[in-house]
């Protein structure tokens, strides 16, 4: 991360995974930029940022 300039939240593999699972919501997808060879790795990811969105739109309500 220091090498790319990356800093923040999203400066970490779990920050990174989230983000991406975020942005895209395709598992596939963060499964592979994870290199995770287990999709269940994967749905980890997806499964929080399922509970943030919640948070997000019950927080904006």
């Amino acid at each position: 991360m220091e090498v790319a300039d990356i800093s923040g939240d999203h400066a970490t593999p779990k920050g990174f995974g989230v983000r991406m699972a975020m942005q895209t919501r395709n598992p596939r997808l963060v499964q592979k930029l994870l290199g995770h060879s287990n999709l269940e790795t994967t749905a980890i990811y997806m499964d929080l940022v399922g509970d943030e969105a919640r948070a997000e739109v019950v927080g904006a309500w």
